[in-house]
């Protein structure tokens, strides 16, 4: 028995013990303290070692010990390298220990998250080393996604943390209220608009919501103009801000009667408790990010046992200008490595390894994810990525393990696997995220959606920027509420030119210019 063991990878022998009996086994790995947990059973002069900063963690404290150390025996084991994670809670403290790391000269970080142009002077490309180290990495994110990574001069500043998504924006309509009304789902604006009349008749309660006004442009604003809800060329060749485009007008003064006939749930621009909101079952129309319809109200109906109540969709809508939808260009976040990095190599040759695999076999992605197969989940369909999790959701942070490897998110790895709930449906957020991630033809596409502007750089040299996009923010939402009467469009033009729009508009046609010469 013992011989057979030591042929067992420590893989195999974790999912062959399963759940209950590993417990003895996962205690054996874990070590009387931190600096010996840090280190590792295995760390060694030869061994690189690596710190990353987990930038979302499931459990900012921490989950098991244990189990996370029999994840990082288990990276250690298949890649050569120790992995080490900083957990802290999101907010003020994270952007404080993060800015610290990368101060420090006697701390190590080898791994952290954000936008990359944000930290370009603290940072190293890395085509290098992922034409060394990375064909997976490179092989499962999209050209869009690329572009996104790269300077003007071609040089790539991490792995893309998002990516270009398709998925994020649809119109929903609750079903049962359309087949109330005798309706089919509405695909064009004034179908649209007869369907949320007819909502009203039926139901007076009934409510379009977004969750504020970027979300609503997203879904709704390529109805009246081009490019959507993109930054645009003009006439003299310089960018505008969509705000100044002529169809932007147009869409506010529908959003404006929408209001003033009673059409939108009050509290929409004022960020309210959206899911709280769905609890009530007033809002026939969804306007806003997709998860809260997926995720969100998803839970709801699960938990109270609607089984007759739900929310669809079209693929499209179209208005006026073509489709209402705009493809969501995700930012210029990226996964990136600092200069003080003593082992970038390793970096990517560990992540590199959550890529391995896919498609086809998404089992390092779903354990750093989820955790040890036959441990913490188990496959229902593998060929299709779909896997259940063995330990519930809402266990208590030291029962389970805490998505503390899981350094690869977005489009170039959330697509490929698919969590089946305890009832043994698909949960509905994979599924719709790997049915829509790359239908890009269902939405517009941002004329500068492969430029990843440096807004720090931007501020540096306009220092009202934020205001110059807080006047843009507000006083349109003032137009729509009826606070402030369309008669003073003109005058709200002038007052973006007081605020600043040829600095604005130089600083980004500059940078557009950068990827699209003249």
């Amino acid at each position: 028995m013992m011989n057979l063991v030591r042929k067992l990878s420590r893989r195999d022998l974790l999912k062959g013990l399963g759940a209950t009996a590993s417990t003895a086994l996962l205690a054996a790995c874990t070590t009387p303290t931190a600096t010996d947990q840090a280190a590792g059973p295995g760390a060694s002069a030869e061994t690189p070692e690596v710190w990353v900063f987990q930038g979302q963690p499931t459990c900012p404290g921490g989950g098991n010990d244990e189990k996370t150390q029999a994840l990082r025996d288990l990276i250690q084991e298949e890649t050569g390298v120790l992995v080490n994670v900083y957990m802290v809670a999101p907010g003020t403290a994270q952007t404080e220990k993060l800015n610290l790391l990368l101060a420090s000269g006697s701390e190590p970080l080898d791994l952290f998250e954000g936008n990359w142009p944000d930290f370009k002077t603290a940072i190293i490309p890395v085509d290098d080393l992922l034409a060394e180290y990375g064909e997976n990495i490179v092989r499962m994110n999209s050209d869009y996604a690329w572009a996104r990574m790269r300077d003007a001069e071609g040089k790539t500043w991490g792995y893309p943390r998002l990516g270009l998504m398709a998925h994020t924006h649809f119109c929903f309509f609750r079903t049962d209220w359309l087949a109330e009304a005798g309706l089919e789902m509405p695909t064009m604006w004034d179908q649209m608009e007869e369907t949320i009349v007819a909502f009203r008749d039926l139901h007076p309660e009934s409510v379009v919501a977004a969750d504020g006004r970027n979300n609503l442009m997203m879904n709704t604003l390529g109805a009246f103009v081009p490019d959507g809800n993109s930054n645009w060329l003009d006439g003299d060749g310089m960018l505008k801000p969509v705000e100044l485009h002529p169809g932007y007008r147009e869409w506010v003064a529908k959003m404006n009667e929408w209001w003033q006939l009673g059409y939108f749930q009050q509290e929409t621009f004022a960020n309210p408790d959206f899911r709280a909101m769905l609890n009530t079952l007033t809002i026939g129309t969804w306007l806003g990010w997709y998860s809260r319809i997926t995720i969100w109200w998803e839970q709801i109906r699960l938990d109270a046992g609607y089984t007759d109540i739900d929310y669809g969709f079209p693929e499209t809508m179209t208005g006026p200008e073509g489709l209402a939808k705009t493809n969501n260009v995700g930012g210029n976040s990226a996964y990136m490595i600092p200069r003080k990095s003593k082992s970038p190599e390793a970096v990517i040759r560990y992540i590199d390894w959550c890529y391995r695999g896919l498609p086809d076999d998404a089992t390092n992605l779903v354990t750093v994810r989820a955790g040890l197969e036959g441990v913490d989940w188990e496959w229902v369909d593998k060929a299709a990525g779909q896997y259940r999790m063995l330990v519930p959701a809402t266990a208590a942070c030291e029962e389970k393990y805490a998505s503390d490897f899981y350094n690869v998110k977005g489009m170039g790895t959330e697509p490929y696997v698919v969590e089946v709930l305890e009832n043994g449906q698909p949960g509905r957020q994979s599924t719709h995220t790997v049915t829509y991630y790359d239908k890009f033809d269902l939405g517009k596409m941002p004329i500068d959606f492969d430029v990843p502007y440096d807004t720090t750089l931007i501020s540096s040299n306009f220092p009202g920027l934020a205001d110059f996009q807080r006047l843009l923010d507000e006083e349109s939402i003032k137009f729509i509420t009826g606070v402030r009467p369309l008669s003073e469009w003109s005058d709200f033009m002038a007052q973006v030119e007081r605020a600043g729009l040829d600095d604005w508009s130089r600083l980004y046609t500059e940078q557009y210019r950068l990827y699209h010469p003249a």
